[in-house]
């Protein structure tokens, strides 16, 4: 089943609404020492010409909202992006990463939200996405990213389905050679310390 499918399919039960049907690439955005409290990422690049001989930060979201389809695709474009570069090195563990790059990438590459507010559909769409295909789609794109010294964070965001949280089904897929995996709250809530200072548990 393809996303198209999936949007329509769970659509029909609520309201008509069009299908962005594009897919949001995983990006590497430049030297986090160079982008801290800037009003933008220094570069917006294919995670496939990525700096071979720096180490990155693979930062996991969840799905792309609305910013992201706007212009130019690419992840984190919106307050997500202004929050990374505002209070990176304040999150817990994060600081002594200060000199890696740092790569954004959405485990669901489509708009799950399907451009309406986060709680209306974007769950129930991602669940769905995940269990066809797209958890093999995201296992093969971080493997083809990742490479030795990097590090990988999981901020993807909880999500309202209690015995289905987004994060910890993408924590589950994650392949046992990529290391420890830091465990850490989705980059729009970073306006608050404690948020900045919280690492989720594993079920």
């Amino acid at each position: 089943m393809d996303f198209e499918e999936i949007a329509k399919a769970i659509l029909l039960k609520k309201a008509a609404k069009p299908i962005e049907a594009r897919c949001c690439p995983d990006q590497y955005v430049g030297l986090i020492a160079q982008f801290l409290s800037s009003a933008d990422f220094p570069e917006r690049i294919s995670v496939e010409k990525r700096p071979r001989e720096i180490k990155c930060v693979v930062m996991i979201l969840e799905s792309p909202h609305i910013d992201e389809f706007s212009n130019s695709l690419g992840p984190a474009k919106g307050q997500t992006g202004r929050l990374i570069r505002a209070y990176f090195l304040q999150v817990n563990g994060l600081s002594e990463y200060i000199n890696h790059g740092l790569i954004l990438m959405n485990a669901v590459q489509n708009q799950c939200s399907l451009g309406s507010p986060t709680d209306c559909y974007r769950d129930d769409v991602f669940v769905t996405a995940w269990q066809n295909g797209a958890k093999e789609y995201f296992v093969g794109r971080l493997n083809a990213i990742f490479q030795a010294g990097d590090v990988v964070v999981n901020c993807c965001t909880k999500g309202k389905i209690k015995d289905k949280e987004l994060r910890q089904l993408v924590h589950q897929s994650i392949p046992s050679d990529k290391g420890e995996v830091l465990r850490r709250t989705h980059p729009s809530s970073w306006y608050s310390e404690r948020n900045r200072n919280s690492q989720w548990r594993l079920a």
